[in-house]
C-alpha cells in the first residue's frame, strides 16, 4: 500500500508541478491575473483529484477538457491584453461566469473522487494481462464485428427517430473494441501495430468525412489506452502526448477554417445535418479547401476556433437575466431531464422535442432566433444556475459528478465484465459527459441509454461472443 500511494503521489507531483510553474507564469501576463490564477490551481487541484495512473483517464478528461472549456478566454483575453469582461461578443457578465464554472468544475471533480473511490493499481495489472494473454489479431476481428454493428445501429436510429437514442447508444459500443484493440497494441510496445494502424485510419477517414468532422473522437480514445497502459511520465511520453495534441489542434483550426463551405457542399447547399453526398467526393472536396488555406486564414480560424471552445459567454448573459427578469425554475430542468429517459416516445409520442435553442434563446432575452443546421444549448453548468440558484448549483454539479463516478466504479469493479472491458466500456460511456456545452437533458438521457446499452451488452452479448475479454489468464 505505501509503494502504491509513493508512485501515485510521485506520478501526479510530476505533472502537477509543471502545470502549477507554467500556469503561474502565464498568469502573470495580462489584465486578469485573479482570474488566470484562481483557473490553474483549480486545474492543479483537479489533477490531484482525478489522477488514476494504470485505469482509463475518463474522469480526469471529463474535467480537463471542460477546465479549458471554462478558462480558455482568459488565458486568450490575456493575450490579446485585453480585460475578459470585454473580451466577450455577447456582454454580460463574463468574469463571474468564468470564476463560477471553475467552482462548479471543482464541485465535479469532488463528486467524481467520491464515487470512484480509491485507485486500485491491481486493475491495471490485470487488464495487462488479459490483453497480453489475447492476439492483437483478435481484438482487432471483434472491433470489425463491432463495427459492423455500429453502422447498421446508425442506420436504423436514422430509420427509426423514435428509437434514435438507444440506438446511437448502441453504435458508440464500437469505440469499447477499439479501445481494447489500441490498448493490446500498445501494452506489447507497438503503437504501429498493422491492426491498429487499420482501425484508426478507417475511423479517422469516415469522421473527418461526416457532418460534424468527428474526428476528435479516434484521438480521444488512442491517449486513454495509451494512458491506460501506466506509461511512466517521462520526456518521451510528454513529448507523445504533446504531439498528439498539437496534431488534434492543428486538425481543429484546419477543421474551422473549411467547416462553413464544407457543411454547404455536403448538404446540398440546405439548411439540414444530412449528408448528400458520397464519402470519395466529400474526401476530394476537404482536400480542394484545404489546399487553398493560407496564413491568414489559419490566422483568423485559431481566433474563432479558441472563441468556440470557451463556452462562458451564455452563462454571463443569463446571470444578467436570471433571477432579474426571468425566476429561479427551482428544479425544473433537472426533474424534466431526469424523467425524459423513462418515457420512450415509443410509448409517449406526445413528448416534447428538446430544443435547445429555444431554451438558449428563452434565458438570455432571443440571442439566437434562427440557428441552421445546429443546436445551441447553455451548458449544463448553467442550468443548473438556472434552476437552483448560485449556491445550490453547486450541490447538483457535485450530484452530477457524483453520478458519472458511481457509473465509473461500477464498469471498472465489475467482474461481469473484467477490468479491461470495463475501463474501455466506463470511457465510451462516460466520453458524452465531457463537454461543458452539453445540455443537462441530453447528458442525463445520452448516460442513461449508454448505461442500458452496456449492461445488455455485458449480461447477454459478452458471455456468448466476447467471453475472452473478460477473462484473466
Amino acid at each position: 500500500m505505501i509503494a502504491v500511494a509513493r508512485t501515485r503521489h510521485s506520478s501526479v507531483g510530476a505533472v502537477v508541478a509543471p502545470l502549477l510553474v507554467a500556469g503561474l507564469a502565464l498568469s502573470l501576463s495580462g489584465p486578469n491575473l485573479l482570474l488566470a490564477i484562481f483557473a490553474v490551481v483549480a486545474l492543479c487541484v483537479g489533477v490531484v483529484l482525478l489522477w488514476r495512473p494504470a485505469e482509463t483517464p475518463i474522469l480526469l478528461f471529463i474535467f480537463c477538457y471542460q477546465w479549458m472549456q471554462a478558462s480558455i478566454a482568459v488565458f486568450h483575453a490575456n493575450w490579446l491584453g485585453q480585460d475578459v469582461q470585454n473580451y466577450s461578443t455577447f456582454g454580460g457578465q463574463h468574469e463571474r461566469s468564468i470564476a463560477l464554472s471553475l467552482a462548479a468544475l471543482l464541485a465535479l471533480a469532488v463528486g467524481m473522487r467520491l464515487a470512484a473511490g480509491p485507485l486500485d493499481e491491481a486493475i491495471g495489472r490485470r487488464a495487462r494481462a488479459i490483453a497480453l494473454h489475447q492476439p492483437v489479431s483478435r481484438f482487432f476481428r471483434a472491433y470489425v464485428i463491432a463495427y459492423g454493428v455500429s453502422v447498421l445501429s446508425a442506420a436504423g436510429a436514422r430509420a427509426i427517430p423514435a428509437l434514435a437514442q438507444p440506438l446511437l447508444a448502441a453504435a458508440g459500443v464500437k469505440w469499447i473494441f477499439f479501445m481494447a484493440l489500441a490498448y493490446a497494441a500498445f501494452v506489447r510496445g507497438s503503437v504501429l501495430n498493422r491492426y491498429f494502424v487499420i482501425a484508426f485510419v478507417v475511423e479517422f477517414v469516415s469522421g473527418f468525412g461526416g457532418f460534424f468532422s468527428d474526428f476528435k473522437t479516434v484521438f480521444f480514445f488512442t491517449f486513454f489506452a495509451f494512458f491506460m497502459t501506466g506509461a511512466r511520465v517521462s520526456p518521451r511520453t510528454i513529448a507523445m502526448t504533446t504531439a498528439m495534441a498539437a496534431l488534434v489542434v492543428l486538425l481543429g483550426v484546419v477543421w474551422t477554417a473549411v467547416k462553413v463551405e464544407y457543411r454547404s457542399y455536403i448538404s446540398g447547399g440546405g439548411t439540414s445535418q444530412s449528408v448528400a453526398v458520397d464519402l470519395d467526393r466529400r474526401i476530394d472536396k476537404l482536400a480542394e479547401l484545404v489546399s487553398n488555406l493560407d496564413g491568414p486564414a489559419l490566422a483568423r480560424a485559431t481566433d474563432k476556433m479558441i472563441r468556440r471552445i470557451s463556452y462562458s459567454e451564455l452563462f454571463g448573459v443569463v446571470l444578467n437575466r436570471v433571477p432579474e427578469f426571468t425566476p429561479y425554475e427551482n428544479g425544473a430542468i433537472t426533474l424534466d431531464a431526469i424523467s425524459r429517459p423513462f418515457m420512450p416516445r415509443a410509448l409517449f409520442p406526445d413528448k416534447a422535442i428538446i430544443d435547445d435553442t429555444r431554451r438558449t434563446n428563452f434565458y438570455t432575452g432571443g440571442l439566437f432566433y434562427v440557428a441552421q443546421a445546429t443546436s445551441i444549448s447553455l451548458g449544463y453548468i448553467t442550468e443548473m444556475y438556472i434552476d437552483f440558484g448560485e449556491y445550490f448549483m453547486f450541490v447538483a454539479v457535485l450530484a452530477i459528478g457524483y453520478f458519472s463516478g458511481r457509473i465509473f466504479r461500477w464498469l471498472t469493479r465489475s467482474p461481469r465484465c473484467g477490468p479491461l472491458f470495463g475501463m474501455c466500456a466506463a470511457s465510451q460511456t462516460l466520453l458524452a459527459a465531457s463537454f461543458l456545452e452539453s445540455s443537462f437533458t441530453k447528458l442525463f438521457g445520452g448516460l442513461i441509454a449508454s448505461v442500458l446499452v452496456i449492461y445488455l451488452t455485458i449480461r447477454y452479448v459478452l458471455p456468448r461472443a466476447f467471453a475472452w475479454i473478460a477473462q484473466e489468464a
